[in-house]
């Protein structure tokens, strides 16, 4: 699916439980920088990624659902690999920038306690091990 096709789908959230992956995130999260600044760029990802939550059927609590500061950590993440890489495309910036398909990537700049807390969920919290890169 190119980036087009992408953009439509997220706005009219068609995406499957199954096809909304890790993958699907940051190439929409691309697409947002792409069109938005980072504060924007979050506020359309938060409504977008609730309203396809709604559409999948997922209950937000606590422990599911939307979650705050990872989208805000991968905004910033995503965002300064778009930055250094100069990618055009979405497919680009994931084949320059194959780290950040682990999942993981946000640990190296928050402790797992603190980005897996109910409050980091719910609001953004800054990094406490490195400050996150600009986006």
């Amino acid at each position: 699916m190119d980036d087009d096709e992408l953009w439509r789908r997220f706005a009219r959230q068609e995406f499957t439980p199954a096809e909304w992956t890790h993958e699907m995130h940051l190439r929409t999260a691309f697409l947002h920088l792409a069109r938005y600044e980072l504060d924007e760029a979050h506020l359309r990802m938060r409504a977008g990624i609730i309203r396809l939550n709604q559409r999948h059927g997922l209950e937000e609590t606590a422990q599911r659902g939307y979650f705050e500061t990872m989208t805000r950590a991968w905004l910033h993440l995503v965002g300064a690999a778009r930055r250094r890489t100069r990618a055009t495309s979405s497919f680009e910036l994931l084949d320059q920038s194959p780290e950040l398909m682990d999942r993981a990537l946000p640990l190296r700049h928050y402790s797992k306690s603190v980005l897996m807390s109910a409050r980091a969920r719910a609001i953004y919290v800054e990094a406490d091990l490195e400050p996150l890169p600009a986006p």
